[in-house]
């Protein structure tokens, strides 16, 4: 029953791993490729480390079984918070503590955050790695989630990826929107002379020129790291580092536009968009497994799960927030 501890010993069964012969017939056993089997991990256990330990070597042997042991795997699953010195910190101590020097491949899914952060993560796999920075999208980089992609050797994408805009976004607008915001009504001043006075007391009632001028040197910041992260790279012509940081921060009209696999081919080129890969095939299953498994966290156990850093250490939930 939900909600008591199992008193006999307990294993998982994963794809590809032996079980220990020795182990007793009656012991409890979970085959997480089953859903039923994850459920039933969650419903017969009150000690959650256990849950976290069982889902690690789960994913350990999904590592194995898609043959990405080559790699170095570091995660960035967030669903619920944005890109922070968090994660940028969990991403540097999962990269540097790697005992075999190995390329680094970043499981990618969050909606975005900050700049700057982002930019460092982007930087310390880059640095850290041996001879390739694998960006796997299963779903989701969106914002600052692709900025950190733009500074990756591949991008592994399928139907399903999307990039996003890096336009910086201040209290859930836009940085770019009030300039944009200004050049309408100044069109609209033009068109409706008789307007201007009243526009030009609004303005001066309200608009502080100093968030003006924050506001645009945010957006250029975030295309000044965008240009550092793609410099090097060979992209289609005409199109050079410039002009695609341009381009992902000034193109877009939404911020949550699709960027889809076949758009990013047409800017980054092939040679960086790889589709539909074994990576992003074990990307796109060990997402769709980290997603039931945060439902259930959720559901089960009123918290909030997410997976930023090494495979052993990375996994950490949260109690829900009230909303």
């Amino acid at each position: 029953m939900a909600g008591k501890s199992l008193k006999k010993p307990t294993t998982i069964v994963t794809p590809g791993v032996k079980e220990d012969v020795s182990e007793k017939a009656d012991e409890k056993t979970y085959d997480l490729r089953d859903p039923s089997q994850l459920v039933a991990l969650f419903t017969e256990n009150e000690n959650e480390d256990f849950i976290k330990i069982s889902l690690s070597k789960y994913i350990e042997s999904l590592i194995q079984s898609h043959n990405m042991a080559s790699y170095n795997i570091v995660f960035l699953y967030d669903e619920t918070r944005s890109i922070s010195r968090y994660h940028s910190n969990q991403i540097y101590e999962a990269a540097s503590s790697a005992t075999d020097k190995k390329d680094i491949l970043l499981i990618l899914h969050s909606g975005g955050g900050q700049i700057e952060p982002a930019y460092l993560i982007s930087k310390t796999c880059k640095s850290l790695t041996k001879k390739k920075f694998v960006v796997g999208i299963p779903r989701r980089a969106k914002s600052a989630a692709t900025l950190i992609s733009l500074g990756a050797d591949e991008i592994h994408m399928g139907l399903m990826s999307e990039l996003g805009p890096i336009d910086p976004q201040i209290g859930g607008y836009p940085a770019l929107g009030l300039s944009n915001a200004l050049n309408t009504l100044a069109g609209l001043a033009c068109r409706f002379p008789d307007s201007a006075d009243m526009f030009a007391k609004y303005l001066t009632d309200n608009l502080n020129l100093k968030d003006l001028g924050y506001f645009e040197r945010v957006s250029e910041s975030a295309s000044q790291y965008a240009e550092r992260l793609l410099a090097g790279k060979k992209f289609p012509a005409p199109s050079t580092a410039q002009s695609l940081a341009n381009h992902f921060v000034n193109h877009y009209k939404d911020h949550g536009f699709v960027i889809d696999s076949d758009e990013a081919t047409n800017l980054l080129g092939s040679n960086i968009i790889k589709q539909n890969t074994a990576e992003y095939l074990f990307a796109n299953e060990l997402y769709k497994f980290l997603d039931f498994a945060s439902f259930l966290f959720s559901y089960f156990k009123k918290k909030e799960f997410y997976y930023v850093g090494d495979i052993r250490s990375g996994l950490s939930t949260r109690d829900k927030r009230n909303t």
